[in-house]
């Protein structure tokens, strides 16, 4: 009997590592610097951390000229740098831009499986890392919960940023799903079992309505330009989300929303041309 428990046991830990090395949402910086290597560009590649508030922050930055702008990219929920890996290698961006990408925390490299909760405080340490560099202008990029990331940067520092391109950000509040297996997940016994980024996905959601809400008085202070990109058909981020996003950008220099009616949440993996052609179009 014991040796059929410890046979159990055994496959229940291969099982939950394989689970976890499957759902760790990033790649290595041995492999991101292998992709960049295949750019036939006049560009450098750094990739590291730095202290933000604390925190240790890993990046990517592949820079072609300090004239140029640079365009921070913001992942999702679970996510990582890597999410972008393919912006970092477009060419045709590399002409008009340097190009950041950015593991949150508790995400890739940036102390991995610790999570962060609260938003104002993902923005505060994003702010500080972008602040590190010095280019002539800045453009966010962000994805999902990347969205109202890159918003609260923008409302905390409007001075830094010169536009801001949200993709199916789930920005609403009123929208926000209460999804109520999310405080199953939550428990101890389950959270043992979770990948470490689908814990910290978690984490920083189940508070997610009341950060968004906190945000509501904020949106005033944004005053650059923005372009808000949302799938008609996203089952994760309702489209209404684009709608919030458009009538609370009362003091935003330019507002454009670009709706898709049959695209879903995944736009900038199902139309990355589209995400380089606005980019540029800034």
């Amino acid at each position: 009997m014991w040796f059929k428990r410890i046979v159990f046991f055994a496959i229940i830990l291969v099982l939950i590592t394989v689970v976890q090395s499957c759902f760790q949402f990033r790649m290595s910086d041995k492999k991101q610097w292998q992709e960049l290597a295949e750019i036939n560009y006049n560009q450098q590649v750094e990739i590291g951390k730095r202290n933000c508030d604390g925190r240790l922050i890993h990046y990517t930055l592949v820079h072609t000229n300090y004239s140029l702008p640079l365009a921070v990219f913001v992942h999702g929920s679970p996510g990582s740098s890597s999410s972008f890996i393919s912006f970092a290698k477009d060419t045709n961006l590399l002409k008009k831009y340097n190009v950041l990408l950015v593991d949150r925390p508790g995400y890739g490299s940036s102390d991995f499986g610790k999570p962060e909760t609260s938003l104002a405080k993902q923005a505060n340490m994003l702010n500080q890392l972008v602040g590190g560099f010095n280019y002539s202008k800045t453009i966010l990029v962000g994805h999902s919960l990347g969205g109202p990331i890159i918003s609260r940067m923008a409302m905390e520092e409007p001075e830094k940023y010169d536009g801001l391109l949200i993709i199916a950000g789930s920005v609403s509040p009123e929208l926000e799903p209460e999804d109520k297996y999310r405080y199953l997940l939550n428990s101890k016994a389950v959270r043992w079992f979770l990948p470490n980024a689908i814990d910290v996905s978690n984490q920083e959601i189940l508070p997610a309505k009341s950060e968004l809400t906190a945000m509501e008085s904020l949106w005033k202070n944004i005053n650059c330009k923005v372009i808000i990109v949302q799938g008609g058909d996203d089952n994760l981020v309702p489209p209404g989300n684009a709608d919030y996003a458009e009538e609370m950008l009362v003091n935003a220099i330019e507002v454009e929303v670009i709706r898709l009616p049959n695209e879903n949440h995944f736009i900038p993996f199902t139309k990355p041309e589209l995400i380089t052609d606005i980019l540029l179009r800034f």
